[in-house]
């Protein structure tokens, strides 16, 4: 699996992700899950970087992701 990082701000000031999940942002997760491994696709507020990370989904895969973060015309 490699290392993908992609993202997208919306209108409203949230940022979208996918992207492994690393410590730092499990720690701003309400609920963290309990497998960490594959991508997660993630929603933040851009105006407060230490706020709340939501976990939107899990993605298992490379090929998976990508076709995600098409849909969401993420780069």
């Amino acid at each position: 699996m490699s290392e993908l990082y992609l993202s997208s701000e919306t209108d409203d000031g949230m940022r979208l992700s996918i992207a492994p999940i690393t410590s730092t942002k499990l720690a701003r997760c309400v609920d963290a899950p309990p497998d960490t491994s594959g991508y997660f696709l993630t929603e933040e507020d851009t105006s407060d970087p230490l706020g709340v990370i939501n976990i939107l989904a899990r993605i298992e895969d490379d090929e998976s992701a990508v076709r995600l973060g098409r849909m969401f015309a993420m780069t």
